[in-house]
């Protein structure tokens, strides 16, 4: 079969799933290589699959890999960025923001070079996919793949509809006097079944169900959670012959205040689950309240320890303002707990900024970049970075002679002292350098391998939290910056990935 041919049966193959025949080298070896295997077909497949494409010749290895360890020119896109993302893998290399295009996968080449593997690194979520092979990529003797690139679709079905025990937890064992039992499942109708299967309380689920007992337990049965009227036998727990008596005790009798300027987070520790709620109060009788459950298991019977921990975020505070917090906590038994009232202040309003780029390749040119969010100026004096040694190390290594001040909307390097800004041409004029006392940042400088998690902090007293570098981010070729997803907001998680080689250092991504 000539090389013409099999490109134009090639679709129809891969769609029947068929093993494609290697390529008919008749004519002096001068065909062009093709798509010969995909595994698995086109089609339907778990969300944990993992997708191979196998070529008809030895590729050209530096076509299949960028420099991030990743590949740029067999990918796979979510149906609906499936046109932009065929169109980026066409020119190399991809741009911060093509690459979010891109469903974040590992690349593996087979040793003959015939064969390259794509392991997403989540499983996927349910819908559509593209698997795409561009149309740039060469064999070992320089010939370009037939055709104009290739797409196969792929379909990840949503899993079928499931209930499960919150508390107590599958498996476990609860006290006899239990009153609530609390599930979830995204549809359906929930029910809990005795040990005869009889329904002893059931209720239409949207997500968190409370499922309200109308007695108490049999001790020594069994119980069972169900679905739709089907019984979930991985769902079951039993009642133990003792019964809870006490309410919730708070360890210490108080909560851990984390402060900031408008908001704090109660560290919140436990005997025994329970439904939290944070109530702060200001001088003018002003309540603010905030919600939360903490989950454990607990040992049913017997001594009980400290073992349920969780917090609770209360936002809308005013900065530099006194305030008084009370914790209550209701378990599923009708206990409840009230602690005392404990005082605290919050502080004077901080920045918002984020750390939006990393660069951790080579003595001279590691810099953390700051973005500056607004609405107001950041005073670059007070900050500093947090590693895990614990050690608060100023972002200036020395005062200086006038503020030194970031504008909203601004970015700003802090470097060690050995930062030679030479290594980067294209650095704005005027973008802040902010050299630290150290000759490398945070003392031993940023690893190449895995730079280590470490946050911005405003000195004072305290050292306040503004923004983190999670650490365990991806790992990138030499030269090249991890940067930020900047769309997300900065006291939020955010996904980290392998940026341009050089960086963009006071430059958007």
């Amino acid at each position: 079969m000539t090389s013409a041919r099999l490109a134009a049966v090639l679709p129809a193959l891969l769609a029947c799933g068929a093993r494609l025949p290697a390529p008919d080298l008749g004519d002096g070896g001068t065909s062009q290589p093709t798509v010969s295997e995909l595994d698995p077909e086109p089609g339907v497949v778990a969300a944990t699959a993992r997708f191979t494409v196998r070529f008809s010749a030895a590729m050209d290895e530096g076509q299949l890999l960028a420099a991030s360890g990743r590949s740029e020119s067999v990918a796979l896109a979510a149906e609906a960025d499936a046109e932009r993302a065929a169109a980026a893998l066409e020119h190399a290399p991809l741009s911060a923001h093509e690459r979010t295009l891109l469903v974040a996968a590992a690349a593996e080449v087979a040793s003959d070079r015939r064969a390259i593997s794509i392991s997403p690194d989540q499983p996927l979520s349910p819908g559509d996919y593209s698997l795409l092979v561009s149309a740039r990529l060469k064999d070992e003797s320089g010939r370009k793949l037939s055709g104009n690139g290739r797409r196969f679709g792929f379909h990840v079905a949503a899993p079928p509809p499931t209930a499960r025990l919150v508390t107590p937890p599958p498996g476990g064992e609860v006290p006899w006097n239990l009153g609530v039992v609390r599930a979830f499942a995204e549809a359906g109708r929930v029910a809990l079944l005795g040990p005869k299967g009889e329904e002893l309380a059931s209720a239409d689920a949207h997500g968190a169900v409370a499922l309200t007992l109308p007695g108490p337990l049999g001790a020594g049965s069994d119980y069972v959670l169900a679905l739709g009227g089907v019984a979930l036998p991985e769902q079951t727990f039993t009642a133990a012959s003792c019964a809870r008596t006490a309410a919730p005790a708070l360890q210490g009798g108080a909560a851990q205040i984390s402060v900031r300027d408008t908001g704090i987070t109660a560290q919140v520790v436990l005997d025994w689950p329970a439904e939290v709620e944070a109530t702060v109060e200001d001088a003018r009788g002003t309540v603010i309240t905030a919600q939360a459950q903490i989950l454990c298991a607990p040992p049913p019977c017997g001594p009980q320890s400290f073992a349920c921990a969780g917090a609770v975020r209360i936002e809308g505070l005013q900065p530099a303002s006194d305030y008084t917090l009370r914790i209550a906590a209701r378990d599923d038994f009708g206990f409840t707990l009230r602690s005392a009232a404990q005082p605290f202040g919050t502080l004077a309003s901080l920045p918002k900024a984020m750390i939006s780029e990393v660069m951790a390749s080579g003595i001279d040119g590691e810099y953390v970049e700051i973005f500056n969010l607004g609405p107001g100026a950041a005073d670059l004096e007070t900050l500093a970075l947090l590693g895990a040694d614990g050690i608060v190390r100023p972002l200036l290594g020395g005062a200086a002679p006038l503020p030194v001040v970031l504008a909203p909307g601004a970015r700003a390097l802090a470097v060690g002292a050995s930062f030679d800004a030479g290594l980067y041409p294209e650095l704005p004029p005027g973008t802040p350098i902010l050299r630290a006392a150290t000759q490398r940042l945070l003392g031993r400088g940023l690893s190449d391998d895995a730079p280590p998690p470490f946050t911005l902090v405003a000195r004072g007293e305290t050292a306040v939290a503004i923004a983190d570098f999670p650490g365990a981010a991806p790992r990138c070729g030499a030269g090249i910056s991890l940067q930020r997803d900047e769309a997300v907001a900065a006291d939020s998680p955010a996904a980290w990935i392998c940026g341009r080689t050089g960086g963009t250092p006071g430059r958007p991504p």
